[in-house]
């Protein structure tokens, strides 16, 4: 819980407990896998001399679910959090804080009273007019259940781990920031060039046809498909008179809305209005003919066949479906359709003949690939193309017909590669670039971005650090998990 604040510091803390308390209540952890036994009962697991408990897992799952739920704007539910495994990140992130607070006790490194007292005297959610009130304090914890110990226990581990964290902060070298600074900002002269293959020059043999499918002839597959005996029962045809549309309208208009969600009048409703109002007439003779077709009395009068991948038909109906089932009728803009599942078509892998017009479109764009290359290689040997001058990686200039995001993508697979020319492909061309001159140190850039610079080298240090650190750790303290999550 303690670094989940740390990183997503702009959400209070109370409003982390809310949400915690509100998560607990609704019980929403099931404890199949948990072991029941004596210190287990109340932990979920023991870290050197530390113990996780129950409790504060809870309340680390309840802060990652509504960071993770307010992310997806309220619509992360149990099902999905499970899938990601949301559980076992939270265990794994605990159990590495609690490696780390117990470094820190070995370091003799502790937190002492007036430190907590100065932590919640600053704490602007405890204030009134600037000054801390006891009262308050205690208001605002005990509206949300929670007591002062729990409140002050979690505020104690989360000041030492700062503690820990700003012993282990180094600081940044002169070398650091120079090496940092060119990797980011290091300037490549460049000499571009674009070539280009016309894919319909391309001659392609119906036996290398066969071949390339007969070696990805598993990626084609059919289609699967329902086959459907029908009747269709279409509208009545005649007017609808306007004194009973409206009628029908005034009592249905709530289905009648513009995109801003307004109730539509009833002449910009009139049309859909109609169909519906058609429809509602319609059904009683649909219901007949259904029961009718179900008991062998009518026979159909068409057939259909349907992808299960269809937009238009409401498929997951005939997903639902057995085989020799009639469904009840289903509602269309012209009617009622009546239908019977004769079939079901599970996909298959094609025959060449059914799959040679997918297969020549890949093949194609497959040769093509490997006639480019062998062009743009051919080529760099020899390549002279046109002085674009010096670029950075965060450069904007557009070049070689490129558009500003292609530009960019070139500018970064250049600086991601060690060669000095080489060739980026994008659709039917290949962009050829030489590097003719390097500049390491860019001092301006390096004045513009200082701040986030010193900011980059002190965060990554510090990763790096925590990541090496925890791995010595796990030698150093034994690691008991009594709970292993959900999900993946």
């Amino acid at each position: 819980m303690i670094t989940w604040m740390q990183h997503h510091n702009k959400y209070l803390v109370i409003t982390i407990w809310v949400a915690t308390f509100a998560f607990i209540g609704a019980g929403f952890v099931g404890w199949g896998a948990y072991d029941l036994n004596t210190n287990r009962a109340t932990s979920v697991a023991k870290v050197g001399d530390r113990s996780v408990s129950v409790s504060e897992f809870q309340q680390a799952y309840a802060n990652n679910y509504n960071y993770y739920n307010q992310q997806l704007g309220g619509k992360l539910t149990k099902e999905d959090a499970n899938k990601m495994g949301l559980e076992k990140i939270v265990m794994q992130n605990i159990i590495n804080e609690t490696l780390l607070l117990n470094f820190a006790d070995s370091l003799g490194l502790s937190v002492l009273d007036n430190d907590i007292k100065d932590q919640l005297k600053n704490d602007k959610n405890f204030q009134i007019n600037g000054v801390f009130n006891k009262n308050r304090y205690y208001s605002l914890l005990k509206s949300q259940s929670i007591g002062p110990k729990e409140y002050e226990l979690s505020l104690k581990k989360e000041l030492l781990l700062n503690k820990l964290q700003s012993l282990l902060k180094l600081p940044v070298s002169k070398r650091e920031i120079e090496v940092f600074t060119s990797s980011l900002f290091m300037q490549d002269k460049l000499m571009v060039g674009r070539i280009t293959v016309d894919p319909s020059s391309i001659s392609i043999k119906a036996d290398d046809i066969k071949k390339f499918w007969e070696s990805t002839k598993d990626n084609y597959k059919t289609k699967k498909q329902y086959l459907l005996d029908t009747i269709k029962i279409g509208l009545n045809s005649g007017l609808v008179k306007d004194d009973k549309l409206k009628k029908f309208w005034q009592h249905k208009k709530y289905n009648y809305k513009n995109k801003d969600g307004k109730i539509l009048s009833f002449e910009d409703a009139k049309s859909s209005a109609t169909i519906d109002f058609k429809l509602k007439n319609s059904k009683k003779t649909a219901l007949k003919t259904y029961l009718k077709f179900k008991k062998g009395e009518t026979k159909a009068t068409n057939k259909l066949i349907i992808n299960d991948d269809d937009k238009v038909f409401p498929v997951k109906t005939l997903r639902l479906a057995n085989k020799g089932q009639v469904l009840k009728p289903i509602a269309r803009k012209d009617g009622y359709l009546i239908v019977k599942v004769t079939s079901v078509l599970l996909p298959r892998t094609m025959t060449f003949d059914e799959a040679k017009p997918f297969v020549l479109s890949k093949f194609n764009r497959y040769e093509t690939l490997n006639a480019l290359k062998k062009k743009a290689e051919a080529r760099l040997s020899l390549f002279n193309g046109t002085d674009i001058g010096f670029v950075t990686r965060d450069s904007l200039k557009k070049f070689a017909g490129l558009s500003e995001a292609q530009s960019s993508q070139m500018i970064n697979s250049i600086f991601d590669n060690k060669e000095l020319k080489g060739y980026k492909i994008f659709g039917n061309s290949a962009i050829l670039y030489k590097v003719m001159e390097q500049k390491l140190l860019n001092t301006d850039k390096f004045k513009t971005y200082k701040d986030l610079i010193i900011k980059s080298i002190t965060t990554n240090k510090a990763s790096e650090i925590n990541q090496n650190l925890l791995i010595k750790l796990r030698n150093i303290y034994k690691v008991e998990q009594y709970y292993k999550g959900k999900g993946k």
